[in-house]
């Protein structure tokens, strides 16, 4: 973790600040292609679940659910194969592509930004990279909750496919009742995705706007700013 200290933010203009090389390229390609997975298989998996639509003429010429189905399928794929990439990441990338959820100052740092969050404190602990509160959500939602979205919607698909690797999560529908109760599960999980959606967006957007740091920016570009802080007062201009 990055070292921080508290401040209020001061707005300092962050062309005095340098640019600081936080997250690598591997970091920001898994960070769109998982968000664009999520969309593709929120969007699929609600048809799925309530195909609202239909398609006229004989079905073996508007296949449409099959497509779903199969588009669903073939997303759910690169997901998974997209998170163990970031695993790999987690393990040989910078400081910044590493979660270190076992340290106590990292739950003592998440629950001060939750408190800065809910507008409970003026001050905050900021870092160059992600808080501890922004990791804890990735952890809950991008590690746990992908796990038992993988689990659960291969368990799913091994049902119509109990052959081959699918065969290999056919395990847990026995396991935890039936197929709608495994169903139940993946459609709840598939709903917190939208809600996580929701607060990463206020976290991130609140952050580039308060800190002035190019959080936004930075998981295009990778490169974010030094925090207002660290400016000394003879960086600025003198004033004409």
């Amino acid at each position: 973790m990055a070292e921080a200290k508290n401040y209020q933010p001061d707005g300092s203009p962050s062309k005095l600040r340098s640019p600081i090389y936080v997250w690598q390229w591997p970091v920001r390609f898994f960070h769109w292609i998982n968000a664009a997975a999520i969309v593709v298989l929120f969007i699929t998996g609600l048809y799925i679940g309530n195909p609202i639509l239909s398609s006229p003429g004989e079905a073996v010429g508007n296949f449409f659910m099959g497509n779903m189905r199969y588009w669903h399928g073939i997303t759910a794929y690169i997901f998974t194969a997209n998170l163990l990439f970031r695993l790999y990441w987690f393990v040989v990338g910078n400081e910044f592509a590493k979660l270190r959820f076992w340290r106590k100052e990292f739950w003592q740092d998440a629950v001060a930004t939750l408190k800065y969050y809910l507008f409970l404190t003026r001050e905050h602990t900021t870092h160059v990279g992600h808080n501890s509160m922004a990791q804890l959500m990735y952890l809950v939602f991008i590690w746990v909750a992908s796990l038992v979205m993988i689990l659960t919607g291969f368990a799913m698909r091994a049902t119509a496919t109990p052959s081959g690797a699918l065969g290999l999560f056919s395990w847990l529908i026995p396991a935890i009742g039936s197929e709608s109760q495994v169903r139940m599960i993946h459609h709840l999980f598939a709903w917190g995705y939208a809600a996580f959606l929701l607060g990463h967006l206020y976290m991130v957007f609140r952050q580039d706007i308060l800190d002035d740091d190019g959080t936004v920016s930075s998981m295009i570009s990778g490169y974010k700013y030094e925090l207002p802080e660290t400016v000394k007062p003879e960086d600025h201009p003198p004033s004409p």
